[in-house]
């Protein structure tokens, strides 16, 4: 999901819509609010099918990201540009390992976060809370456990994508956090992501997501599949810099 996506699309509060449909494939509708915003500011749908996760940003202006778990690839289509990057994971453990051994100051609370967890049974509600994060997680119990570590995967791996991005968290806290929800073989119905501020001045910064899952997909859905296809094959290769419009090369961290 995720997001900026501003770190936000591996930030999952989700409101989900369960059938009775069991099948491998399964589609998540995420919107993200911004501290006290009634509209959305960001929209996406993210579809599993099979070990490869496509995740659709935006209409006129759409951003796809593939996930491929076989191969170890995240591609990213920027659809207006008609430009294609790809990331590997290697690449992603290399840059999330540098920034845990550069963490230092006010940045090593986000870094390495002593995240403390607290489940509600009754409730379904996990709130995991440290020094400056505060998650609060109304959680769902699927039809299927065997979605749970499938998900778990991709927003492992979609946190530290996001991390690589300018003004990004660090995908630590979030990576504990879905690691608390395997545990406990729950999925997010909703979540609340508070960062504190550095000052007593300072004010707090609230992030707010919501997902509507279906354990199904649409043959709209089939065709998006096919169309983000179509891209990877025609979309011209760029570096990750060029791409993201920002001085980063992953590459550095080998």
């Amino acid at each position: 999901m995720i997001c900026l996506r501003t770190g936000l699309c591996a930030l999952c509060c989700l409101t989900l819509l369960v059938t009775n449909t069991r099948g491998e494939d399964f589609r998540i509708e995420t919107d993200v609010f911004f501290d006290s915003e009634d509209e959305p500011a960001i929209s996406t749908l993210t579809l599993f099918r099979g070990t490869t996760v496509y995740d659709f940003m935006g209409d006129k202006n759409e951003e796809i990201t593939i996930l491929d778990i076989n191969r170890g690839r995240f591609v990213l289509l920027d659809c207006q540009r008609k430009i294609r990057t790809t990331v590997t994971t290697d690449q992603l453990l290399r840059f999330s390992a540098a920034l845990k051994s550069e963490a230092h100051g006010t940045t090593q609370a986000l870094v390495t976060p002593e995240l403390t967890e607290s489940f509600d049974k009754q409730t379904g509600v996990l709130e995991m809370v440290s020094k400056r994060l505060h998650y609060k997680v109304d959680t769902i119990r699927p039809p299927s456990t065997d979605v749970v570590p499938r998900y778990r995967k991709f927003a492992d791996w979609y946190a530290r994508l996001n991390a690589t991005r300018v003004g990004n968290l660090p995908p630590f806290a979030r990576m504990q956090l879905n690691a608390s929800m395997a545990n406990h073989e729950i999925l997010p119905r909703s979540v609340e992501r508070t960062i504190s501020p550095l000052s007593p001045l300072g004010s707090s910064h609230v992030v707010r997501t919501s997902h509507l899952i279906s354990w199904q997909l649409t043959n709209t859905d089939r065709k998006r599949i096919s169309r983000a296809g179509d891209y990877m094959a025609s979309y011209r290769e760029v570096n990750p810099a060029s791409y993201w419009k920002q001085p980063i090369s992953l590459d550095e961290t080998k």
